[in-house]
Formats: structure tokens, sequence, C-alpha cells
């Protein structure tokens, strides 16, 4: 396995990390809680909504420039 397929792999699998929790959070924002909890919900999935598609873009760009990658995923 080279750095790209082990790259891959893992933007592939923090995908998924990050959206089994964006779904645990869209959970416990259904239920009652103060307007307070809610904000800060909402704010970790704008956050949760970004960081996938990030992870998602990562094994396209990787092929081609892995320099551009390396910048995206550390900002």
């Amino acid at each position: 396995m080279d750095t790209t397929q082990l790259g891959t792999l893992i933007m592939k699998l923090e995908a998924a990390n990050a959206k089994a929790t964006l779904n645990v959070y869209n959970e416990i924002i259904k239920k009652p809680g103060s307007p307070q909890a809610l904000k800060a919900l909402n704010c970790c999935v704008k956050a949760y909504k970004y960081a996938i598609l990030s992870f998602e873009m990562v094994p396209s760009k990787l092929v081609e420039d892995p320099q551009i990658v390396n910048y995206d995923v550390a900002i």
C-alpha cells in the first residue's frame, strides 16, 4: 500500500466516523433541551458537515497534488 492509498483509506474512515458522530448530534437535537445546548449542537453539526465534505474531497485531490491536500487538511 502506497501513501496515496493509505491517505485515501484514512480519509474515508474519518468521513465515516464524522458521519456517525453527526448522526448522534442530530438525534440529540431532536430531544428537548435548553436553547444554549441547541445552539451549541447546531454549531457542532455545521462543523461536522464541513469536515465531512473536506474528508470526502481529499482522495481525489490526493492523486492530483498531495501538497495541496496537506494544506487543505491542516486548515
